[in-house]
């Protein structure tokens, strides 16, 4: 790990900074640490140009109103930094569209389903999500569209086979 140096005078959305805060109580992190955590788990997400265009249109940085000194380990900041340059946004930018994104994607965790399948057993039943379905559907959701109608098709072929099986 490199060494850390002054902090970064990160500014966020005061519901982006709630929700960082929230997350470090929830996971017994400092909010630095939490902050860290998350654009680290953010690094492995592209962001399409669309995207980038997207966010910055909806998410203009007089948003940010919540400041936050963040220090920043220089091999991570040398990354976002990069992504940033691509994108071309402000370093600031960069970390709020992926702390952004990483409050997306954890949304997840929290998510329940109402099933209401017709006739197939569930018929408004509530479920939650176990941890592996959490972890299937964040990468589905990464996958692109051809390889998304695969995995559908094959899911739905199991459940044809086992129900005729049955």
């Amino acid at each position: 790990m490199s060494e850390r140096k002054g902090p970064f005078g990160l500014r966020l959305p005061g519901t982006l900074f709630d929700w960082l805060k929230s997350e470090a109580d929830h996971s017994s992190r400092s909010t630095t640490s939490e902050a860290l955590f998350q654009l680290r788990n953010s690094l492995d997400r592209e962001f399409c140009d669309e995207q980038v265009e997207n966010f910055i249109k909806n998410n203009p940085p007089s948003d940010n109103t919540e400041a936050f000194g963040l220090r920043i380990p220089d091999d991570l900041k040398a990354i976002l930094k990069m992504h940033s340059d691509n994108h071309q946004m402000s370093l600031n930018q960069e970390i709020v569209m992926r702390l952004a994104s990483e409050k997306h994607h954890r949304s997840i965790s929290n998510d329940v389903i109402h099933a209401h399948a017709n006739g197939n057993g569930f018929d408004g039943e509530t479920m939650k999500i176990t941890d592996s379905e959490k972890q299937f559907l964040l990468v589905f959701r990464k996958l692109n569209t051809s390889n998304k109608e695969l995995i559908i098709r094959l899911i739905k072929n199991l459940g044809d086979s086992a129900r005729n099986q049955v």
